[in-house]
């Protein structure tokens, strides 16, 4: 059956108070910068609208550099097997830099039509693993600017939501604690920014949106088995 692909698409996650932070959800059209520390929740948030989407009967292309697969966490996340997700998920590894930029300079070939979604999980770390070499640092961080560029136009061009997961590091100068890898590189091309804390209670998420302008758009929300809550996990529904 062919499919009518709008533009301009909003992409809900299923959770409330999460699409309110982009007013609605995911727009297409647009890059989306996600960062957090370690184990904050930036991949559940991706597979939380990843998830949706496939309900949508919407493709989803996903470039993975973390050690671990997104397989589990989605089934869990969209409470599906990835049988029943896998012709709507792709799932695309690059196992260095050099391949992470062969793949995002060909993801416009993955992205098969009905593909709204592109999530690159996360887009600093193998960028972080060639850095140290001091010789090659102006090239490489030159090849993370022309990357996210790429994927900025892909996110144009094609009417895609591109979500970028993003890595942190302490902040130098001692005013915030953390800020995000490569900051620079993606102010300069992100849409939209979404920064995640980790709070006091258990799974507890402050997720914070400082872009587009205006005043921050805030949210609390708790990271479970099942993916992103309103509410805390009970005691036998352990935090992921």
């Amino acid at each position: 059956m062919l499919r009518v692909v709008k533009s301009n698409l909003i992409l809900p996650s299923g959770v409330s108070l999460l699409d309110r932070l982009f007013g609605g959800g995911l727009p297409t059209g647009q890059l989306i910068h996600i960062y957090g520390e370690a184990a904050s929740g930036k991949t559940t948030v991706a597979l939380q609208f990843a998830g949706s989407a496939c309900r949508m009967d919407i493709d989803t292309v996903y470039i993975n550099t973390e050690a671990a697969s997104p397989v589990e966490r989605l089934e869990q996340v969209s409470g599906q097997s990835y049988d029943e997700l896998k012709e709507k998920f792709r799932i695309l590894v690059p196992r260095s830099f050099q391949e992470q930029a062969a793949l995002i300079d060909d993801v416009e070939l993955y992205a098969k039509e009905g593909t709204r979604l592109v999530v690159i999980d996360t887009l600093t770390r193998l960028y972080r693993s060639v850095l140290d070499d001091q010789k090659t640092n102006y090239s490489n961080h030159r090849e993370l600017n022309r990357q996210t560029g790429i994927l900025k136009g892909l996110s144009q061009q094609k009417d895609i939501a591109v979500v970028v997961l993003n890595q942190v590091r302490s902040r130098i100068d001692g005013v915030v604690d953390i800020e995000p890898v490569a900051e620079n590189i993606l102010d300069y091309w992100a849409d939209y920014v979404l920064r995640i804390n980790i709070g006091r209670a258990t799974g507890e998420r402050v997720l914070i949106r400082t872009r587009p302008g205006g005043e921050p758009k805030k949210c609390v929300l708790y990271i479970t088995e099942r993916g992103l809550q309103t509410e805390q996990a009970s005691k036998g529904n352990s935090e992921m």
